[in-house]
């Protein structure tokens, strides 16, 4: 049996003008993408990539409004780009070669902390993307996220 949702409902909320519930999908995921993009400029301020980062916080801000009905979408050249940045920040990291414990500056932390909410946004996502079948292409860019955010935090922890 459907719930009627009413406007008095504390669990009612809108989404897609349409109304839903805060236990929907799409909203841990706009949460959780919301969060990040607070992370992100917060790292801006202590990294040298802050036009990178800043990049990436905008993204963000696609990928919300991509899943709550938006216009803008992450393309696949958005994906090629964050590819781009890792390889680049890879390189300049060299091959690390032991177990690192992210974190051991301020930059670092900071950037930990954005990562790890990347991998919230992610797994928030897998839901999202289960219940609605959005964009594998979404889903390709939210993964390398962290990958990217893993690898500033090497250079900066050095």
């Amino acid at each position: 049996m459907k719930t009627v949702l009413s406007k008095e409902d504390p669990l009612v909320t809108d989404l897609v003008g349409s109304k839903t519930t805060k236990l929907d999908s799409r909203e841990h995921f706009l949460g959780a993408c919301d969060e990040l993009q607070a992370h992100l400029m917060n790292v801006k301020l202590v990294v040298k990539e802050k036009e990178d980062i800043e990049w990436l916080a905008q993204k963000m801000s696609v990928a919300m409004g991509e899943i709550a009905g938006g216009k803008g979408h992450i393309l696949e050249e958005d994906v090629m780009h964050l590819w781009d940045l890792i390889h680049r920040t890879e390189e300049n990291n060299g091959i690390i070669t032991t177990f690192i414990l992210p974190g051991q500056t301020e930059a670092g932390a900071r950037i930990n902390i954005a990562r790890t909410v990347a991998r919230r946004c992610e797994l928030e996502y897998a839901k999202v993307y289960k219940e609605y079948g959005t964009s594998k292409i979404l889903f390709q860019f939210l993964n390398k996220i962290s990958t990217y955010l893993y690898d500033l935090v090497v250079r900066y922890d050095k």
